[in-house]
């Protein structure tokens, strides 16, 4: 689904990813671990083109979203991201959060419908609806995917008055409503209290059992044992081991990813 090759990033002078080459199976969740300043996150923003890459590929459905001449806001529909600190809208309640995006897109071809359909082009039927039925089918949606995480009761609240943990599942949720290939998670417990971190976890397995892509870069060796089907260490902006959790946890390879496990696990 994902296919990488030799993607290179820099800062003005400073290179953070040196020549990246990683697959991506529909179907695989993908663990990308790593000390901090070593990529990671930088290599997860490159796959939405969050951050353009300074040379290389990246395949989205065989199409090279890193050319930039490809209208990477289509792509980015179907390979959603979840940030560190969530980024919900504080103006918005959850449902408007939610109900967002999804209407934006969905008026956009409805518009684009309408126009095909005056003169007499090719356009999907299914695409002409009123802005009316639109906003109801993106609630409807957005309602079972907050009673999907148990935050039904939550859906006219504004973020302030969350808890970290509910704004994780929130923001989680607000990505499943574009009805993603890819969901990106960049450290998705890491700004999280201790004891808020078993609650988004447990989604994010929810949604590995139901076969969701995913990418996940995280600090949680425990979800990358149990739930990863494979597991990437990047370290200085290269990728010095990928394979099986079993292979990297049980037998790493290289002395680098041994001294990392050392002080992390």
């Amino acid at each position: 689904m994902i296919r990488v090759c030799n993607l290179h990033k820099s800062f003005g002078d400073l290179p953070v990813l040196r020549g990246i080459d990683l697959t991506i199976e529909k179907g695989e969740i993908v663990v990308i671990l790593g000390p901090s300043g070593s990529g990671k996150s930088t290599l997860l923003r490159c796959l939405n083109c969050m951050e353009d890459p300074t040379s290389g590929n990246i395949y989205f459905h065989d199409v090279d979203i890193a050319d930039m001449s490809v209208d990477i806001n289509i792509h980015r529909q179907k390979m959603c991201m979840v940030f560190q600190h969530f980024n919900l809208f504080n103006n918005k309640n959850v449902l408007q959060n939610l109900t967002l995006a999804p209407v934006y897109v969905a008026k956009k071809k409805a518009r684009k419908a309408r126009i095909a359909k005056l003169f007499g082009k090719k356009y999907c039927a299914d695409d002409i609806r009123s802005t009316k039925e639109i906003v109801a089918e993106a609630e409807k949606t957005a309602m079972e995917l907050l009673a999907r995480v148990g935050l039904q009761d939550k859906a006219k609240e504004y973020p302030a008055k969350l808890s970290g943990g509910q704004k994780q599942r929130v923001a989680i949720v607000r990505a499943l409503a574009m009805k993603p290939d890819v969901m990106l998670f960049d450290e998705p417990t890491s700004a999280l209290d201790p004891e808020m971190v078993g609650e988004v976890l447990e989604v994010m397995k929810d949604l590995a059992r139901e076969g969701m892509t995913m990418a996940v870069v995280t600090h949680e060796m425990g979800f990358a044992r149990e739930v990863a089907t494979k597991v990437v260490f990047v370290d200085e902006g290269v990728i010095v081991e990928e394979g099986t959790p079993e292979e990297i946890f049980n037998n790493p390879k290289s002395e680098r990813l041994r001294d990392f496990f050392a002080k992390v696990i």
